[in-house]
């Protein structure tokens, strides 16, 4: 009789406790695939709100001089600029310039305003408005060539609001929208197209400044950081690493979890596996014995033990995937409080199909060990 035979039919007689072997299996491996889906949704999700808050990379001129703008100060930004659209071009052309989500380039300068000086922010408005997805404004997003977004101090101040003119530099535009409050210097900006800006001030391909939003959760921010260095060496280019080390840390924190608690896990249903394959081996002491007397070889019962840890894993792993997915799908919103996907993921199917054999195998070794050494003759005893 085959070996794979007699391991079948030896579960079929005890389904009882074959049916506790595949649900110890199923619980550990349906445990880790549900907290694995959903950590690493969550850190997907994370990662890229934390991408979407704005600009993680700084490039400013190499110059002494400093200005403040948006709570961050910027060396060298107040003075002569020392950038120029060129640069775009070059950060666009590193090596890890898929990370880069965008760069949104900006000109500062002075124009005369009913007798008045007002900093205005050259920028281009469709990058600028990607990168400050937190911005809220009343009246129409700045499409046109003459079209400004003022701030909140610019508009209260004079009296503005959407859909008024202002002539600045002699040159007339319009208040497409007047920005919501925001607590920093740019509620005493007044935001208008570059090419306008740099028009105005005489400042003709230059810039003060460039922010760049990198996504970095596939390479270390600081490579970025020195690519971009590499194709600017005029320029001063900084991290912001608050932003990107707390990102870090949220993300560190729960794949930390993750693990600990998977171990655990994984510790409790390999011991499960053990000690009911050990229950079985003393239970089937008389079996083992008669197998013995008929010429089964130590190997073979060893083997026969192993092939039924191979098929109680080999169930356990699917029905543990099947279940980790549906309960990942079902659970997570609601534990991770925010809007996540859990994609069927086959490759994680394959590994937890594996590792839930794998695991039965090595919790079942000793136990096999330990039935293929009895002694026929005491076995037999039990006859």
């Amino acid at each position: 009789m085959r070996l794979d035979s007699i391991a079948m039919n030896s579960l079929r007689r005890r389904k009882v406790k074959m049916l506790f072997l595949v649900l110890g299996i199923v619980v550990a491996m349906g445990t880790v695939v549900t907290l694995y889906s959903i950590t690493t949704a969550m850190n997907r999700e994370l990662a890229d709100t934390f991408d979407e808050i704005g600009a993680n990379i700084m490039i400013v001129p190499k110059e002494d001089d400093t200005f403040s703008y948006g709570g961050v100060t910027l060396p060298g930004a107040g003075g002569g600029a020392a950038l120029a659209n060129d640069d775009i071009i070059a950060i666009n052309t590193i090596k890890n310039r898929e990370n880069i989500a965008l760069v949104a380039p900006k000109l500062l300068g002075l124009l005369e305003y009913q007798q008045d000086k007002l900093m205005v922010v050259g920028v281009d408005f469709p990058y600028e408005l990607k990168l400050k997805r937190w911005w809220q404004w009343q009246g129409n997003k700045p499409t046109a060539v003459d079209d400004l977004l003022i701030g909140a101090h610019v508009a209260e101040n004079y009296g503005l609001k959407p859909g008024d003119l202002m002539r600045l530099q002699g040159r007339q535009f319009k208040v497409a929208a007047v920005l919501a409050e925001q607590g920093t210097e740019e509620d005493g900006l007044v935001f208008m197209h570059l090419l306008k800006a740099q028009e105005l001030t005489g400042q003709s391909n230059r810039l003060s400044f460039i922010e760049v939003a990198a996504y970095c959760t596939t390479c270390p921010i600081e490579e970025i950081v020195r690519q971009i260095t590499e194709k600017l060496p005029h320029a001063r280019v900084t991290a912001l690493a608050e932003a990107v080390k707390a990102r870090q840390e949220v993300i560190d924190r729960f794949t930390g979890f993750t693990y600990a608690v998977s171990a655990v896990i994984v510790l409790i249903g390999a011991l499960v596996v053990m000690l009911t394959m050990m229950s079985s081996v003393t239970e089937r002491t008389r079996e083992i014995g008669i197998y013995r007397a008929m010429g089964y070889r130590r190997s073979h019962v060893f083997e026969i033990v192993l092939t039924e840890a191979v098929i109680v894993g080999l169930v356990g792993g699917v029905l543990g995937y099947l279940l980790g997915m549906l309960a990942a799908q079902a659970l997570g919103p609601g534990i991770a409080q925010m809007k996540i996907s859990i994609p069927w993921n086959p490759l994680l199917g394959g590994v937890v199909v594996i590792a839930a054999t794998g695991l039965g195998v090595l919790a079942s070794a000793y136990p096999a060990t330990q039935a293929a050494k009895l002694d026929p003759a005491e076995a037999l005893r039990f006859i």
